[in-house]
């Protein structure tokens, strides 16, 4: 059964702040708990002039990997595509209302268009962590990524369109079903929350979750190990900042080493899917 709004009833609003400074940032909430850093984005250029067109307006073209549906708890695998063309798809499923629902996530944005780095400024979060991995996510209304949690501290801003975040700590590890799947950089659930099985997973109404709607220059932040569902509402451009130390990179890149040679669960993973 679908109890999204029966969670979100029963969800505290994530902390906001109209503006934050380095300091108090590092204190207060990196790396400890969620905040909400309302229109820190909204003076960037990103923010200000990023849309569908603008990227169809960019010299060059790339090969991309697109996800459909709820990749992290359904039975989904990488489609692929030019970036211009699934772009050229999204507009025109916009125009015409009808049903689309491949998406793009964790593109290297700077690494196809590199003129467009001074277009957000990280900085804030930037000043405390050493090595940094930006990516975008482009994709239709109704866009899910189903409960998962990342190795990095993450910092995302949301350009266009509205996102729905439902978050809770880790502290509520047992209770959210850690798959034993293998997923790159991080860790899923098994709850689906569009399907929910009470039988098999009873402890899961128990979590105190926080939710949070992104609108357009809005910044949210996300410590490491924390668990999220997110949700488009609308045709949206997200640009996502994974925060990690040397050491956090370097287990990563070990673990992911293993697997891909099948020394860690070979064939149990989302990327065999």
């Amino acid at each position: 059964m679908n109890i999204k709004e029966e969670i979100l009833l029963k969800s505290k609003k994530v902390e906001q702040v109209s503006k934050l400074d380095s300091k108090t940032f590092k204190k207060d909430y990196f790396n400890k708990k969620t905040v909400l850093i309302k229109g820190l984005a909204k003076n960037w250029k990103a923010t200000q002039h990023w849309d569908l067109d603008f990227f169809l307006n960019q010299e060059g073209d790339n090969d991309i990997e697109l996800l459909s549906g709820n990749f992290i708890q359904g039975n989904n695998s990488y489609k692929s595509d030019s970036f211009k063309n699934f772009i050229h798809k999204l507009i025109e499923s916009e125009k015409n209302g009808k049903a689309f629902d491949e998406y793009l996530t964790t593109l290297n944005i700077f690494n196809y268009y590199p003129n467009l780095k001074k277009a957000v400024d990280f900085s804030l979060f930037e000043n405390h962590t050493t090595i940094n991995d930006i990516t975008a996510w482009i994709g239709p209304s109704g866009t899910i990524s189903g409960f998962h949690r990342d190795t990095g501290k993450n910092m995302y801003a949301q350009i266009k369109g509205k996102k729905m975040f439902i978050i809770c700590s880790p502290k509520f590890n047992k209770n959210i079903y850690p798959s034993k799947k293998y997923i790159n950089g991080g860790m899923a659930s098994e709850i689906d929350l569009n399907n929910y099985d009470k039988e098999k997973h009873p402890k899961f109404q128990n979590i105190q979750f926080e939710t949070v709607i992104l609108e357009p220059g809005d910044v949210l932040h996300v410590p490491s190990k924390w668990w999220h569902y997110v949700e488009s509402l609308d045709s949206s451009i997200s640009i996502s900042n994974f925060g990690y130390s040397k050491i956090e990179m370097f287990i990563i890149k070990v673990i992911d080493f293993l697997h891909r040679r099948g020394y860690y669960k070979k064939k149990n993973c989302f990327c065999c899917n």
